[in-house]
């Protein structure tokens, strides 16, 4: 059976001074891979590979049509921007997001270069985009990979600090219940689940949650919000082992706040504008 949405297939971070933020996360301890360029779209991008999802840092390199929304976006500072849904096929979620009444963009085609075992290939994509009029606080846009073998590679999915993948994304939102029905769209209905005030959506794989910004300042203490708004806040990542990356942290002199034995919290200032939490689980 194919399927519109399939989970979560990237994240996309968006930085004010890509080089700067190349540096952050190689002292975070990721293994940061050859900064990529998208010609069509005027960004350029540094990925951080997992076995089965990854994340991105992106920047602007050329002011394009496509790229203004983001340009303005960034005058408030970066941080994580949008959450790219992995897809059966482009087209298949442009009929479904047509009939479920997101307005979704024709599909894109656009493709950057990519050195595989010493020979240049190019990673090609066809996404699908949803114009803000439909989105819940997170800019989703659905991602199809036309290459992924040269995406997914297990040599890139090592990192020192033993992340092996997204556990999930947390986004501030102060009335979480308003964004239900919205959500249902994208990801089917009884896909958003409430826990108190907040709301648990479950998207095919890692889970979105949305809470308000006194949970979210309760459940992550001393780590003050990039954005004074409703956002994406804060992006959840899997280590082997916590002990490990904390050692490597400290040992690259990263500032951190240790919440309770079971996490580890980077706060923005030292991930280009995005708050990174660290868990085995």
């Amino acid at each position: 059976m194919t399927r519109a949405v399939r989970g979560l297939d990237h994240v996309v971070v968006m930085v004010d001074g890509i080089d700067a933020a190349e540096a952050s996360y190689r002292k975070l301890g990721f293994q940061v891979q050859p900064r990529g360029f998208h010609k069509k779209l005027g960004t350029a991008n540094h990925l951080m590979i997992f076995d089965k999802d990854y994340f991105e840092i992106l920047g602007i390199v050329e002011d394009t049509a496509f790229n203004a929304e983001r340009r303005e976006w960034l005058k408030e500072g970066g941080g994580l921007a949008n959450v790219a849904l992995a897809t059966d096929g482009a087209d298949i979620a442009f009929d479904a997001f047509k009939a479920a009444g997101l307005e979704p963009d024709a599909p894109l085609f656009f493709d950057r270069a990519v050195e595989v075992v010493g020979k240049t290939e190019h990673a090609q994509f066809r996404t699908v985009r949803i114009p803000k009029t439909h989105m819940p606080v997170v800019g989703f846009f659905v991602c199809e990979h036309l290459t992924p073998q040269f995406v997914y590679r297990g040599e890139w999915a090592r990192h020192p600090n033993g992340a092996r993948g997204i556990l999930g994304v947390t986004v501030i939102a102060e009335q979480p219940a308003k964004w239900i029905g919205e959500l249902e769209k994208y990801f089917g209905a009884g896909s958003a689940r409430r826990e108190g005030e907040a709301l648990v959506v479950d998207t095919g794989t890692q889970p979105i949650r949305y809470m308000t910004r006194r949970d979210y300042a309760v459940r992550y203490p001393g780590v003050a919000p990039v954005r004074p708004g409703d956002h994406p806040a804060l992006l959840s990542v899997r280590v082997d082992s916590l002990a490990a990356c904390e050692a490597l942290l400290a040992e690259n002199g990263v500032k951190v706040v240790k919440p309770d034995a079971g996490r580890l919290i980077v706060p923005p200032a030292e991930a280009a504008h995005l708050t990174l939490e660290f868990r085995e689980r």
